[in-house]
């Protein structure tokens, strides 16, 4: 009888082997970079069962933006340039609780949405949304930096791209703003 058992279960057993193998390869020719292997997730409806663990995006950011502003002082002079976020050197913490990254990923992605529309043809920068966004987020920076009744006439902000780490290339300036001029009633 123990015989009959096991002959029962072999057909089982060699369905839910080759089902798990077919899953695992289906998952790991899904990791490819190449995006022609992602057909196998259209049959994925939820999402659950093919992980996607790509371990950065499909292209990776090899560069950093940053963001540079300046004022017009009150008194009529023109201060340098400085970072309007700087960013701190990493922590340990980091590794769990990061949630000022959110703030640097938003700053890129408004950085990269930007600098796309400057080669568009026809297009005023300084109409577009993610130009508003930046001009007032540097707004808000430079108000927090500038209390008081003394407050700059205005501002200029730049958006370089760097490689990051390495200090040997030189960034590239990408973008620099017309003087944006600061009144009393338009605090934001």
């Amino acid at each position: 009888m123990s015989r009959r058992v096991g002959s029962d279960l072999r057909p089982l057993t060699t369905a839910i082997t080759a089902g798990l193998v077919g899953w695992f390869g289906v998952t790991v020719l899904s990791q490819h970079p190449q995006q022609v292997f992602d057909r196998f997730r259209r049959y994925d409806v939820p999402g659950l069962f093919i992980g996607n663990w790509r371990f950065f995006a499909p292209e990776p950011a090899q560069h950093d933006f940053h963001l540079l502003h300046r004022v017009l002082t009150a008194d009529g002079e023109q201060t340098k340039w400085v970072e309007t976020v700087l960013i701190p050197p990493r922590q340990w913490r980091q590794m769990v609780w990061f949630p000022e990254r959110r703030q640097d990923k938003a700053i890129f992605d408004i950085c990269a949405d930007l600098i796309g529309h400057l080669g568009t043809p026809d297009v005023d920068i300084t109409t577009t949304t993610p130009y508003e966004v930046m001009r007032d987020f540097v707004e808000h920076a430079v108000r927090r930096q500038h209390p008081g009744p003394d407050q700059p006439r205005g501002f200029q902000f730049v958006i370089a791209r760097g490689t990051g780490y390495d200090e040997s290339h030189k960034p590239d300036y990408l973008l620099v703003s017309p003087f944006v001029p600061l009144s009393e009633g338009t605090q934001k």
